[in-house]
């Protein structure tokens, strides 16, 4: 099992920085997830919301401030990261699932510079996932190598025909769905088609023992969790000691 890091080790480390990506891996993850938008100067910068609010206490959009004036701000002692600096700080054989979010906010060119940075560094690690499925269609025009992650919540699972049906024109390599997804009116038929044509399930938020064993249960290729040690120890048999 395939064990990401939720926005990093957000169990016990500030989401999305550099600290939580470094903590991931030390606690035997095999890459992380995060989250990426673009400032208003256009850099790319790995936090989870739109807004600066929840885990920088500043009220402001990320779209509409300056990479400059981020770097004033910090989660716990941690300055917000560029993708960049993430690629920097991990190795090479790392798993890196990038999100897009482009689910509530509009960031023209994201997928451009994304796929840029990618393509200089071991593209082959790397899982680029969203919500909009939109967004996936436009990594593919763009790049027919690139593995995709289909993410699902619940406003998804009302019409599971229509993604499933665009996730073969698309090529998608996994379908990233919630750990409550067995909730699903058509979760067993969901399964079953990826099986069948060799897409990989993951479940996210996949953080408790429970979680873990259903999971296991459904042959998930990964989980991404924010419980490191804890999937580390289920999965691996390690043992983590500070």
């Amino acid at each position: 099992m395939i064990v990401l890091a939720h926005r990093g080790y957000s169990g016990n480390y500030p989401e999305n920085t550099l600290l939580a990506f470094e903590k991931a891996m030390e606690f035997g993850a095999d890459g992380v997830e995060l989250d990426v938008h673009l400032t208003k100067d256009g850099k790319m910068v790995i936090c989870h919301d739109e807004s600066l609010y929840r885990t920088y206490g500043k009220r402001a959009n990320i779209k509409e401030t300056i990479f400059e004036e981020l770097r004033n701000y910090d989660s716990m002692g941690q300055k917000m990261p560029t993708l960049e600096e993430v690629f920097q700080i991990l190795p090479a054989s790392s798993i890196i699932n990038i999100e897009l979010k482009t689910n509530v906010v509009s960031y023209p060119f994201l997928v451009e510079k994304v796929l840029e940075l990618v393509n200089k560094n071991h593209p082959e690690r790397v899982w680029i996932s969203s919500f909009n499925h939109s967004t996936l269609v436009h990594v593919r025009e763009l790049d027919k190598n690139v593995k995709l992650g289909m993410l699902f919540d619940n406003e998804h699972a009302k019409n599971l025909r229509a993604s499933m049906e665009l996730s073969l024109k698309i090529n998608v390599f996994s379908y990233n769905v919630p750990i409550e997804a067995g909730s699903f009116e058509e979760f067993d038929r969901f399964i079953d088609f990826a099986k069948g044509n060799g897409i990989k399930i993951v479940f996210w938020n996949s953080n408790t023992i429970t979680d873990m064993n259903f999971a296991q249960k459904h042959d998930a290729y990964a989980i991404i969790t924010n419980e490191v040690e804890r999937a580390t120890r289920f999965f691996k048999g390690k043992m983590w000691h500070e």
